[in-house]
């Protein structure tokens, strides 16, 4: 193996674990991470339409927007101090202390606004049965019981954005939400939960174009060395 080859090898090397390096400390802070945004709205009754806000009875549901990233897969939502702000839950149940028997279902939609690319639909449906007995302000109450099977959530979101919160890549999360009581003349947040959240980045540009860059580079100082051989046989010819 002539020096030249030797030389051009080692170069080659030491510009790529540089480059790999440099690429996984940039992916690397939110590898594990989902930043995940949207809204709900729900509905009394069989076949019901989901809107902003629905009544039953002397049980009524306000909507809600959430928006957050995840800690090592984890984001809570839910129980805010003011339950009827509607921030950060998935809506909120007041429920009057007028006399009133609950048998009734409801359905709870959940829409994606982040992370985009969901693989199918960015809506989810989570249903649940309203049921128990009011009689007055300290006597009875009702219980609002979901499903405990949690729904799993795929995507592909190639709309980077340049905010490190900002989600991009592949991944999924799984999401689900909580069954409550609520106490005649309460109200109550709905309250929910991601786990499992997880994401491959994708290569950020500037290091897409280091990548491209040290590439270049090592080819012209490869071609380089080669003239320079050339002209030194030439010479000693």
């Amino acid at each position: 193996m002539t020096s030249l080859l030797r030389s051009t090898i080692r170069l080659l090397v030491l510009v790529v674990g540089a480059l790999t390096i440099f690429v996984a400390s940039h992916g690397t802070a939110k590898a594990n991470e989902v930043t995940i945004n949207g809204f709900t709205n729900g509905c009394f009754g069989a076949a019901c339409a989901p809107g902003a806000s629905a009544t039953a009875g002397g049980i009524v549901y306000s909507n809600s927007t959430f928006s957050g990233t995840t800690a090592n897969g984890f984001r809570g939502l839910g129980g805010n101090a003011n339950p009827g702000a509607n921030f950060n839950n998935l809506g909120s149940f007041s429920l009057s202390t007028s006399p009133q028997a609950y048998n009734i279902p409801f359905m709870l939609q959940v829409t994606f606004t982040a992370p985009q690319g969901i693989n199918g639909s960015n809506q989810a449906s989570f249903q649940a049965l309203v049921t128990g007995t009011v009689v007055s302000d300290n006597i009875g109450g009702v219980f609002v019981q979901f499903s405990s099977v949690p729904l799993v959530f795929t995507f592909n979101d190639t709309n980077c954005e340049g905010d490190p919160n900002t989600t991009c890549g592949s991944g999924s999360f799984t999401f689900s939400v909580n069954s409550f009581a609520l106490d005649p003349g309460q109200t109550v947040s709905l309250t929910g939960q991601i786990t499992a959240a997880q994401q491959t980045p994708v290569p950020e540009p500037a290091s897409l174009l280091l990548l491209g860059t040290g590439i270049v580079g090592v080819s012209a100082a490869v071609r380089r060395r080669m003239a320079a051989k050339r002209l030194a046989n030439s010479d000693q010819n």
